[in-house]
């Protein structure tokens, strides 16, 4: 059994305390330790985990466990922020964890923007297809100023990919890139929904609305981006 019952106590630091019996403590005297975080662990033992004031308050725990009849297995002081071995690996490895974490749900928040933004992307060209002024001009072979022709609807194809692209770049790409994609493509789609709102003849009022849409998502992904911070640092 390791026993570390008398430490060299800071009292400026708080101190944390495992104590480990054998078997499984019974639910019906978990308030005797109450403050203590209790894990009945798989190998038969209980694990008690937590905030001890001083020694005399360690010693009533030990008395208690004494009382209950069973094993003390080993009593271990953990001093916060001291660099206790096992302590410093569970701390790096929580902190790890929640960057991940982090770095997850931005991605996720990022793609499903871009989600949002197609949506309303193509209901808006469902609306724009099926007004009688518009159709009139398709018609013709025109929209607007502009004459619709293979190289034209080849670039609405290329310009409309970019949206498509970034809802699977932005769960695949890693920091650094997907950041900086997200910024650069936000504020193109966002400078070219302004840009379509001046093509001569003016705009409906459903594209109106949806242009405003569409523009406050593409800002609005440029700075989510630009708030992002490399998680590594």
């Amino acid at each position: 059994m390791s026993n570390e019952l008398e430490p060299k106590i800071d009292p400026g630091q708080p101190m944390i305390y495992q104590i480990r019996i054998k078997s499984h403590l019974d639910s019906q005297w978990t308030d005797w330790f109450e403050g203590l975080t209790i894990t009945l662990e798989e190998n038969g033992e209980t694990l008690l985990t937590g905030p001890v004031a001083d020694q005399a308050a360690l010693y009533g725990l030990l008395k208690k466990v004494r009382d209950l009849g069973m094993p003390l297995v080993s009593v271990i002081q953990i001093q916060v922020n001291e660099t206790h071995p096992c302590h410093s690996k569970e701390g790096e490895k929580m902190n790890t964890n929640n960057k991940i974490a982090e770095m997850k749900d931005r991605k996720a928040v990022l793609s499903t923007l871009w989600v949002f933004l197609v949506a309303n992307y193509i209901y808006c060209d469902v609306l724009t297809h099926v007004d009688p002024s518009v159709i009139k001009e398709l018609i013709t072979g025109t929209l607007g100023s502009i004459q619709i022709t293979q190289s034209f609807l080849l670039a609405a194809a290329i310009f409309m990919e970019i949206p498509f692209a970034m809802i699977i770049l932005s769960r695949v790409l890693k920091y650094r890139a997907n950041r900086w994609a997200n910024i650069i493509a936000g504020a193109f789609m966002a400078a070219s929904q302004v840009g379509t709102m001046n093509m001569g003849t003016p705009p409906t009022l459903y594209y109106l609305f949806y242009s405003a849409i569409e523009i406050a998502c593409t800002l609005f992904i440029v700075w989510y981006a630009w708030q992002w911070r490399n998680p590594e640092s």
